[in-house]
């Protein structure tokens, strides 16, 4: 039998969290330096070869450092924004040649990284392929990918780790949202460099305001885009979902779909435009971006009364993983038994061999998971999609996910 929430005892208890208008600074068992760190920007350039071939980085998202003829190949390396940084090397780069022809192009890494993204191709940036496998190989090393791409005469052919979704695609797929009367968007502030920080909000119009909230976060690291379409299926699900408009008497939701514009536009590794891993500033709030979303949600369930009950933040990995808390975290999540009833119902939707990969781990790092339970004794879950797993799988599995979590929502607020 399930162990419902008693939701006018949650309020009560986190009255004194949704009483301040800032985020609350929290010290963490593992604490992280965030303080700025220069960075390399990269500049933008086009490469041309006396055969009238060119390749260039000039566009959002793009990431190529330099590129050299050596005769039946061109070498490319890609860099990162700074070190020390994880083994994810973003790469992406625009390719034309004046007539049809096959042109070989060695990606080399640094020393500390691997190749890990199979390369995607495009010819509009809307429709990507994988590149074939017969035209791909690794060296033993893992620190160099030789590419054999055909291209089409005065076609450019983008190449890409992942499908390239900067803050101009973000922003359009999240104004088509609006068309729903349930959703808003609005501009909460500005990144380092400028750029619009986003918020969705999905609330049953004249609603009241007293509503326990949902959060969901995207797009911290720049590369992971399959968190990002995974954010995309678990909204469609949502919004489709013939349950909406009950789900909206009891829950409202804040969705913050790009969180590193900077990052994302500038084509980084990983880091913000301040050099630092955002998902590590959740403890002081060094960086504006950190600091404007934490203070937004805050600030926002402050002036609507109500506390956030669910936080979930969108990711890429290596694999599909849920990382979620185990039980030595205290006190317990104010959904109570939400987290396992959520997994095991989205295992049994799926069926199939499908099966729920989870991690639960204690407190550690200043991380948007811990901190939706130091915050507000919310539940925290980061969702991690596997860089390789298939995109209708990918959305299959948010809009399931959704499904489920407005099932056992609603049943928490019986």
């Amino acid at each position: 039998m399930h162990q419902h929430l008693a939701l006018p005892v949650v309020f009560l208890i986190l009255l004194a969290a949704s009483c301040q208008r800032k985020a609350q600074p929290n010290d963490f068992p593992t604490p992280v330096d965030t303080s700025t760190r220069p960075i390399d920007r990269q500049v933008a350039q086009a490469w041309t070869f006396p055969n009238g071939l060119k390749l260039d980085n000039q566009f959002p998202a793009a990431r190529l450092s330099r590129v050299t003829d050596q005769g039946d190949h061109l070498a490319a390396w890609t860099e990162p924004e700074n070190a020390p940084i994880n083994t994810s090397p973003w790469y992406a780069f625009r390719v034309v040649a004046p007539r049809d022809t096959t042109v070989t192009v060695q990606l080399n890494y640094p020393a500390h990284a691997v190749h890990r993204y199979w390369p995607k191709l495009s010819t509009d940036r809307t429709e990507w392929t994988r590149l074939d496998s017969s035209a791909l190989s690794v060296d033993s090393s893992a620190r160099v990918a030789t590419l054999q791409l055909q291209l089409a005469a005065r076609k450019p052919l983008y190449v890409s780790a992942q499908e390239i979704i900067d803050s101009r695609d973000v922003r359009a797929w999240a104004d088509g949202l609006t068309k729903n009367a349930n959703v808003s968007l609005g501009v909460i502030g500005q990144s380092l460099e400028n750029r619009p920080l986003l918020r969705l909000t999905i609330k049953a119009p004249g609603a009241k305001k007293k509503l326990p909230t949902v959060v969901l976060l995207s797009r911290q690291h720049p590369p992971e885009v399959t968190g990002f379409l995974a954010l995309q299926g678990f909204l469609d699900g949502l919004l489709s979902d013939p349950r909406l408009s009950e789900f909206l008497q009891s829950y409202q939701l804040l969705i913050y779909p790009l969180l590193n514009p900077d990052g994302v536009d500038r084509g980084h590794w990983r880091h913000t435009a301040a050099g630092i891993d955002g998902n590590r500033d959740w403890a002081y709030y060094r960086q504006p971006e950190t600091r404007q979303v934490a203070d937004d949600i805050v600030a926002t369930t402050r002036k609507r009364r109500t506390s956030v009950v669910l936080g979930l933040d969108f990711h890429s990995t290596w694999k599909d993983v849920y990382y979620t808390h185990d039980t030595s975290v205290r006190p317990p999540s104010v959904l109570g038994d939400f987290k396992g009833r959520w997994l095991a119902g989205i295992e049994r939707e799926i069926g199939g061999d499908f099966r729920i990969n989870e991690e639960a781990e204690p407190i550690g790092k200043p991380t948007t998971m811990s901190w939706f339970r130091t915050q507000f004794g919310a539940e925290g879950i980061t969702y991690e999609i596997g860089d390789n797993t298939p995109r209708d799988f990918v959305e299959r599995k948010g809009r399931v996910s959704a499904r489920v979590m407005i099932t056992e929502l609603l049943s928490a607020a019986q």
